[in-house]
């Protein structure tokens, strides 16, 4: 676990500086609902940090009304939010307890938290999109090898791999090796959005590129591709 210390600099607010070895260089992030924190290495001294993010500050600040706008936009789950992923609704159920916890049973994903709680603290927010993603990973790690064995049977198409991954950006990627890799997030997609992206991966171990013979190959293989197209715009790979 990384060392932490909290300072508070000026005009920025609280930030977090950590020390891990696993840090090559000394760097600054930040991430919504997860605050400001600096990487140092080992070697890197607190002042050093502090000189760093000072030098840096004009960085952050900007970088902080993006942050905190997405942290605005986020989705609060309420009591009675309708979250569904592929195979489970979410349900948070408050308790006499003082730890957040989950269960995955008859088909909901059940948070369990402190009954003293109010359900739009933030910790507990983040406890439930943690949750969410632990979920969708779960979901997706049973459902999507045996889709796309199903599909690259279905369309005769064969790959060299598959890994299921929390994207960032993406639905997901062929490399020139034909390994494929999908996000976890499809397990929030309906099943013909979900297999268009799959399809799209199969195609591209064929086509390596976006040109007109991949598009063609694609349309083939997917029915209604330009609607399909669309209606993925609707949707991220991020839970906001």
């Amino acid at each position: 676990m990384p060392i932490e210390k909290i300072i508070i600099l000026e005009d920025i607010g609280e930030v977090s500086l950590k020390r891990s070895r696993r840090f090559k260089r000394l760097s600054i992030r930040m991430a919504p609902n997860k605050g400001i924190w600096i990487n140092l290495p080992f070697g890197i001294s607190y002042k050093e940090g502090i000189e760093f993010a000072n030098k840096n500050k004009a960085w952050i600040l900007k970088n902080k009304i993006k942050k905190e706008q997405k942290e605005n936009s986020c989705t609060v789950f309420s009591i009675n939010c309708d979250f569904k992923t592929k195979f489970h609704s979410l349900k948070l159920m408050a308790r006499e307890t003082n730890f957040f916890s989950t269960e995955l049973d008859s088909g909901f994903l059940k948070v369990f938290y402190p009954e003293s709680l109010e359900v739009e603290n933030d910790q507990l927010q983040n406890f439930i999109r943690n949750s969410i993603i632990e979920t969708l990973r779960c979901e997706a790690n049973y459902y999507l090898p045996n889709r796309i064995t199903y599909l690259a049977k279905k369309h005769g198409f064969s790959y060299h791999s598959l890994k299921v991954k929390n994207t960032r950006s993406r639905w997901g990627s062929c490399s020139h090796d034909n390994k494929i890799n999908l996000s976890l997030h499809l397990m929030r997609l309906s099943e013909e959005l979900s297999d268009m992206v799959i399809l799209h991966e199969l195609c591209h171990t064929i086509v390596k590129n976006h040109s007109s013979d991949f598009w063609n190959l694609l349309s083939k293989h997917c029915n209604n591709l330009s609607s399909k197209r669309k209606q993925l715009k609707d949707y991220s790979t991020q839970i906001i």
